[in-house]
């Protein structure tokens, strides 16, 4: 059995996170029991010939002159979000989409191929959110999270927001919304802003089946972004 699992180890870089869980229902469940696996890895880590990142996360260690290479944040974040089962939020995306200079050490990463709700490797906090993240979800999500936190970005530029806002109206398709709506829990604050911004650039949506018609949400109104934006 130590072979079989060397076999399918050996498909890994150096500093590649292993799922085990993935690893072991994707190319092993019919060669050995889950228990053998999970022991074969534990003596594996053990000897030094795997590294762990987190529970039920290894990597096959990368060695240098120097002694062994640490797992980079970047690594961390690629296994998280290829092949569309993430994206990276929080103020790394702030700063992306040029909306503040501020930065994080620590990297927020949303991703569906975590197993638990949430983990934090070396800088990186993963959250685990079951979406496909095709680029219109993501465009979605990063809209609804800059909404969402938006009093608390630190150093927003309001000439960037309003850009921001136009391309995220210009974008939105209602059936991409609620495909996202159904997997995560942004407040009924942050959809009625989204509706504030669609409204003001007349885009059609149908987020009013999201809220209540007797409730006020605090956010704030286009008309004054653009105002802060034109006197700063």
């Amino acid at each position: 059995s130590s072979t079989i699992i060397r076999n399918e180890l050996a498909h890994y870089r150096e500093n590649e996170l292993i799922f085990a869980s993935e690893l072991f229902r994707e190319h092993l469940s019919g060669h050995i029991t889950e228990a053998a696996f999970y022991k074969m890895l534990e003596r594996m880590y053990s000897s030094g010939e795997l590294g762990k990142a987190a529970r039920g996360i290894y990597y096959i260690p990368s060695v240098s002159k120097y002694g062994i290479v640490p797992l980079s944040d970047s690594q961390i974040v690629e296994a998280f979000t290829k092949k569309e089962t993430g994206m990276v939020v929080g103020y790394s995306m702030y700063n992306s989409l040029k909306l503040t200079t501020q930065v994080s050490k620590t990297i927020n990463v949303l991703s569906s191929a975590l197993n638990g709700a949430s983990k934090t490797i070396r800088n990186v906090a993963v959250k685990q959110i079951s979406l496909e993240f095709s680029e219109e979800v993501k465009n979605m999500v990063s809209g609804l999270e800059v909404l969402q936190n938006f009093y608390e970005i630190q150093d927003m530029d309001y000439v960037a927001f309003i850009d921001f806002s136009k391309k995220l109206a210009a974008d939105y398709k209602n059936e991409v919304f609620e495909i996202v709506i159904s997997k995560t829990s942004y407040k009924k604050s942050t959809i009625s802003f989204l509706r504030e911004i669609l409204r003001y650039y007349e885009v059609a949506n149908s987020l009013d089946r999201h809220l209540s018609a007797l409730s006020t949400y605090k956010h704030p109104r286009m008309e004054e972004i653009y105002e802060i934006a034109r006197v700063s």
